[in-house]
């Protein structure tokens, strides 16, 4: 396979696969008994296919021989979606957001070192810039970290990877097993011309947050949100999140493996029409060929045709030359008049087709031709 041992652990590692215990090769090679241990079901939003050594997505591209091959049966899935989120539900359980981030996730624990950095860049600089200014100071976006943190901590029970870049924290994206949500996380987007500056001034924890899964490139995009509201606030409602989060991976892939297999379907059938037409004008070219062969014979019969002609013009001519010279007399040597009858003869045999023989000369190229074609 070209890859090392522990390079195959942790990919088995990584997909769930079970990894055989110490001794277990020795044992088969041996011939005594070893147990077989049962391939887990598929995690939610992870991939059933394994890429070893293909890092970028374009190296895992099928060649077109692959896409010209059969194409198999479209994505079929054993679990209804509602089964899987009720699975995920069980084992994300409830998720309690506290006041004090008495666990926090490593992310935010790095959020949190950078803040402090800028906090301790803010006290030693003699200049007070924006840049050096601590983003998670208010209360706002304290609370903004503590929901984050519930939440990264539960997703990471159905091994959810959470991302979060941008000088104000606001790039958001879960990665769960191979699929990839992206998150929008901030203050709901207010009509009119109140600027983001007005709008993130108050620290005050009673601004609502709205947390939506978004798409599209810039993330226009909002598929499903949730809000602060009169009745429930985000914190009762992070367990629901969570697990929305998750299934969104899921569904996602599903969609993911539809979009490849249609992608295939009709790339495959975009290669078969770019076959026929290059076969077709291959015959188009072979007939085209074989019409230019076939005018080429004519011609060339025509044109022997022509020299024959011409060769008996010729020795008709030398004939009446002859009679003439014999009845009426020529003022010419006799010697003379041999001689111009001896050259215009043989240019009579040398364009007479039949007398050189070249009428078989066409016959001979004929068939190399065909034997070519």
């Amino acid at each position: 396979m070209g890859v090392s041992p522990p390079t195959l652990k942790n990919t088995c590692i990584k997909f769930d696969i079970p990894v055989p215990p110490r001794g277990y090769w020795a044992k088969l090679q041996a011939g005594k008994p070893t147990r077989k241990f049962a391939l887990p079901a598929r995690a939610p939003g992870m991939s059933d296919e394994i890429y070893l050594g293909a890092r970028y997505y374009w190296q895992r591209t099928p060649t077109n021989e692959e896409l010209l091959g059969p194409l198999g049966e479209p994505p079929a899935f054993a679990e209804d979606i509602s089964e899987v989120r009720d699975e995920i539900r069980k084992i994300i359980g409830k998720v309690t957001v506290g006041r004090v981030m008495t666990l926090q996730h490593r992310v935010i624990s790095r959020l949190l070192a950078e803040d402090e950095a800028r906090r301790e860049k803010q006290k030693t600089s003699a200049y007070a810039f924006s840049w050096h200014k601590p983003v998670f100071d208010s209360p706002f976006e304290q609370r903004r970290l503590r929901l984050l943190n519930a939440l990264f901590l539960a997703v990471a029970r159905c091994g959810g990877k959470p991302e979060v870049r941008g000088d104000q924290a606001r790039e958001i994206s879960i990665t769960v097993h191979q699929t990839r949500i992206a998150l929008s996380f901030d203050r709901p987007k207010v009509s009119g011309r109140r600027s983001d500056a007005d709008s993130s001034s108050s620290g005050s924890k009673s601004n609502p947050l709205r947390l939506a899964i978004v798409g599209g490139y810039e993330r226009e995009q909002e598929r499903t949100a949730w809000q602060d509201g009169e009745e429930r606030p985000l914190e009762q409602r992070m367990s629901d999140i969570a697990v929305e989060i998750v299934t969104a991976a899921e569904a996602s892939y599903r969609e993911g493996c539809m979009r490849d297999f249609e992608w295939r379907g009709q790339r495959k059938a975009q290669l078969e029409e770019e076959l026929r037409q290059r076969q077709l004008e291959l015959e188009r070219k072979e007939r085209e060929r074989h019409e230019k062969l076939a005018q080429a014979r004519i011609d060339r019969l025509l044109e022997e045709a022509t020299s024959l002609s011409r060769a008996a013009d010729i020795r008709a001519y030398v004939r009446a030359v002859e009679q003439a010279a014999e009845r009426e007399g020529i003022v010419a040597p006799a010697d003379a008049v041999a001689t111009w009858v001896h050259w215009a003869l043989s240019q009579a045999d040398r364009i007479d087709p039949v007398k050189n023989g070249r009428f078989l000369q066409g016959i001979e190229s004929d068939d190399s031709s065909e034997d070519r074609s």
